[in-house]
């Protein structure tokens, strides 16, 4: 029985991003059978960069196909449609390769990726200006608590440098309505990195006409600093070739930039409860 799960960062949106099946990859009992090919799709009621929302906080459904072989290499494709009170409209396509993988102990997994953001022109999100991303971590596992660290490069006009890193436990219920598996896994983040892709989401949007407010975007943008604090409740339900992903979370973003007297280039963010639902079935 794979159990398989899509933690979609817009890279969180979150996880679309880190679109790996991470549940999959602690999950002892999920073991790699064959080549296969997913397809599903994810709702996101709260679309967020790291607790960074648009203005009019949207919400988001990310059709997704991809492909998987048994020797931990993936390729997906997401499509980004998102909602709110003004409009619905195709946002952006994500296409993201990488490698999953495990000792043979069992007892170290990771994942390594690179991601390119293909947006369409004045997408009104934040992280918008992000082409693509390089990502890599390794988690240490083991039946009390797993333990993971990672890192990442995001590219825009400029580059930004991020950090992760969070403690877990996979808790597993299986016989459940016949053949089914139920994988709960309670996890806390932090996250951290530099924020240049607001400086240059802003210059799209031709916000940054006064020096002074220029000046500090751009210092405060440079600065490496915790970005926000994820709490989250992943709930995997398996049956065969099917799977069903709940995931509500709450996100307390940190060092919002601010610019004095500009509310137009000061970051919408507050803490944030939001749910993400995932339909998933391996062909």
């Amino acid at each position: 029985m794979r159990i398989l799960t899509t933690l979609l960062l817009l890279s969180s949106l979150s996880s679309l991003a880190q679109g790996t099946d991470t549940v999959a990859v602690k999950d002892s009992s999920a073991i790699r059978e064959k080549n296969h090919f997913i397809i599903g799709a994810t709702y996101n009621s709260g679309m967020n960069y790291y607790g960074r929302v648009d203005s009019l906080r949207s919400r988001g459904v990310y059709p997704f196909i991809g492909f998987a072989a048994k020797n931990g290499l993936y390729l997906n494709a997401t499509f980004v449609f998102l909602h709110n009170s003004l409009q619905s409209q195709y946002a952006a396509t994500l296409l993201e390769g990488g490698y999953n993988f495990k000792n043979q102990r069992g007892n170290w997994a990771g994942s390594i990726s690179a991601t390119g953001y293909f947006y369409r022109d004045h997408t009104d999100l934040p992280q918008s200006a992000i082409k693509g991303s390089a990502a890599a971590s390794i988690t240490n596992l083991n039946k009390i608590i797993n333990v993971t660290l990672g890192g990442d490069a995001k590219f825009s006009d400029h580059m930004d440098i991020g950090a992760q890193a969070g403690l877990d436990h996979i808790i597993r219920f299986p016989n459940v309505l016949g053949k089914g598996v139920i994988v709960l896994d309670p996890s806390a983040f932090i996250y951290a990195g530099t924020q240049n892709f607001t400086e240059t989401y802003y210059q799209k949007k031709n916000l940054l006409f006064v020096p002074v407010a220029e000046e500090e975007v751009t210092k405060n943008s440079k600065a490496f600093n915790i970005l926000a604090y994820e709490l989250s409740m992943p709930i995997v339900y398996g049956y065969k070739k099917i799977n069903l992903i709940f995931s509500p979370a709450y996100i307390l973003p940190q060092h919002i930039l601010s610019v004095p007297g500009q509310t137009g280039l000061s970051e919408h963010a507050e803490n944030l409860f939001y749910l993400m639902i995932t339909m998933k079935v391996t062909l």
